[in-house]
């Protein structure tokens, strides 16, 4: 039996480490996901995701952080290497309201 690959995909939520406490009520967007599994994972092994910010993209009033995601087994094998794009509004910017 086989976990499900999205079942390891969860493990990279963003949402679900320190990150999001830290962006607190900046986020605007997810906006992109990408992955690719690697090596199967069975029940009962012990998985080990990590996030990196592997990009910033200014933008006027906003920003992209693009996150490096990885999760490795217990026995240090890589299973899921991933991207994802979140888009943040800056700190002080101030979004003018175009009417």
């Amino acid at each position: 039996m086989l976990a499900h690959g999205f079942q390891i995909l969860c493990f990279t939520a963003a949402g679900a480490s320190d990150f999001a406490l830290a962006i607190g009520d900046a986020l605007i967007a997810f906006t992109e996901q990408s992955s690719k599994f690697l090596k199967p994972v069975y029940p009962g092994d012990t998985l080990y995701p990590m996030l990196e910010i592997s990009a910033l993209t200014p933008q006027h009033s906003t920003g992209v952080v693009t996150l490096a995601a990885t999760v490795h087994n217990q026995k240090d094998e890589l299973v899921l290497t991933g991207e994802q794009k979140i888009l943040l509004r800056k700190r002080g910017g101030v979004v003018s309201d175009a009417r």
